[in-house]
């Protein structure tokens, strides 16, 4: 079956779980949360699901999601959630908050939010929802890019669940807040559509680490979107670690809207998953603002991790800086699609990009372009791309002293990854990090 025809069977499947969905509200299919989710829904409809015709998914071949069958997920068992240990997966990361998920649910007593300083709300999505209804839209203002729009779309029509955080003006927090979205491995193929919500307010700060893990082996689909607000003055770090089931899916999209003197920083770490899509969406919204992109992704054996980033210059005199880094083993293929757009009146913007690319086997396929479209004159903007494979010179001096063949893979694997792990501010958390990417080198060293 070809995969126009495996798009119109998925379409219809999540067109009748919305139908089921409605059948439940009870009386509230007129309220104003209910109509957001109908827009969305035939918006979806009218756009229709991807395909590989489509230029921005010519390398990823939604079938496997498309075709598996998906349920919406159920609250987990007790049982499930008594084996919890939150510590484990970030064992040494100070929090000042931290919301779980556990299939797309939100888990209380797993959760932390006490103590916060005055000024920060942090809650489960649903809470603040029910307290100010709009606060999800139906896709971003001014984000017209189908390659991501089609999925929020899904997020918008299904999301009951996520975080909402809010920093009020000159509010900092010092330790970040930790967003656990875990995955039981629930016998059915189940999919959850989590939505973030971050505000920071002018001149306040704060870390969000955005975090998904597995606790057993099982096939779903995480759906994810994030939605930043960053007004004047204010600062807002963004780490994301993916590392969900071999068996699972995962597509997201990231949009940030940074203001004047604001800068956002977005740090991804991708590990995890048998096919990933990784969309970002930066605009500048006010002069003399920075966004800051870095991204490392370590697929193995048959993984696909695709990425793709927008970053908009709509306003003068901003600068923004990105580097995205794959080391790639196995039968792996690896996508990166970078954009900096430099509109017609954003005038000394200083835009670079960069993506380097290691494969540590002859079956490792990587696909890199990044992209500048520029409109203005007077910039300074940079761009490019290297795919290369194991230093030969640097592998024989290590050699030459004593070290042998595979930990001097690994050492110089450790290397190209730390330039990105070093930029995290967080010392515990890069820890933790260093950690998890030795442990993936050593283990993908041992399969292969």
């Amino acid at each position: 079956m070809n995969s126009s025809m495996k798009q119109q069977e998925a379409l219809q499947q999540f067109q009748t779980h919305f139908a089921a969905y409605e059948e439940r509200l009870n009386g509230n299919a007129g309220s104003p949360d209910h109509l957001r989710r109908k827009t969305a829904m035939q918006q979806l409809a009218d756009t229709g699901l991807p395909t590989l015709r489509d230029e921005d998914w010519r390398y990823t071949n939604l079938n496997p999601v498309l075709k598996t069958g998906f349920v919406p997920s159920t609250m987990p068992k007790k049982e499930v959630l008594t084996i919890v240990n939150t510590r484990e997966f970030l064992p040494d990361v100070q929090s000042a908050a931290r919301l779980v998920f556990v299939d797309g649910h939100f888990i209380a007593e797993l959760s932390q939010l006490t103590g916060l300083p005055q000024g920060c709300t942090i809650s489960s999505l649903s809470s603040a929802v029910a307290e100010t209804p709009e606060l999800i839209s139906t896709a971003p203002a001014g984000v017209t890019d189908s390659a991501v729009r089609q999925f929020t779309l899904l997020n918008s029509a299904f999301a009951e669940e996520g975080a909402y955080i809010r920093a009020a003006a000159g509010c900092i927090l010092e330790d970040p807040v930790h967003l656990l979205f875990l995955s039981s491995g629930a016998p059915q193929p189940c999919i959850h559509h989590p939505r973030i919500i971050l505000h920071a307010e002018k001149g306040s700060e704060f870390t969000v680490i955005e975090q998904y893990a597995a606790l057993e082996t099982g096939v779903h689909f995480t759906n994810t979107v994030v939605e930043s607000t960053v007004a004047e003055g204010a600062h807002l770090h963004h780490i994301k670690l993916q590392d969900e089931s071999s068996e699972a899916f995962h597509i997201s999209a990231t949009y940030a809207r940074v203001s004047r003197n604001a800068s956002y920083d977005n740090h991804y770490f991708g590990l995890g998953s048998r096919l990933v899509r990784n969309n970002i969406h930066a605009v500048f919204e006010d002069e003399q603002a920075e966004c800051t992109l870095n991204g490392l992704f370590l697929p193995r054996d048959s993984q696909h991790m695709d990425h793709h980033t927008v970053i908009d210059h709509a306003q003068p005199r901003c600068n923004s800086h990105e580097l995205y880094k794959g080391i790639l083993n196995g039968e792996s293929r690896g996508v990166f699609s970078g954009k900096i757009v430099v509109r017609k009146d954003a005038q000394q913007t200083d835009a670079r990009q960069a993506s380097n690319n290691l494969l540590l086997s002859e079956d490792a396929v990587v696909d890199t372009k990044p992209q500048l479209e520029i409109w203005a004159d007077d910039v300074k903007c940079t761009h490019g791309a290297t795919i290369g494979r194991m230093d030969d010179e640097a592998l024989f001096y290590l050699r030459s002293r004593g070290i042998a063949l595979a930990e001097a893979r690994n050492m110089l694997s450790q290397a190209f990854a730390s330039e990105l792990v070093s930029r995290v501010r967080n010392e515990a958390l890069r820890s933790h990090l260093d950690s998890l990417i030795q442990q993936r080198l050593e283990s993908s060293r041992k399969d292969g």
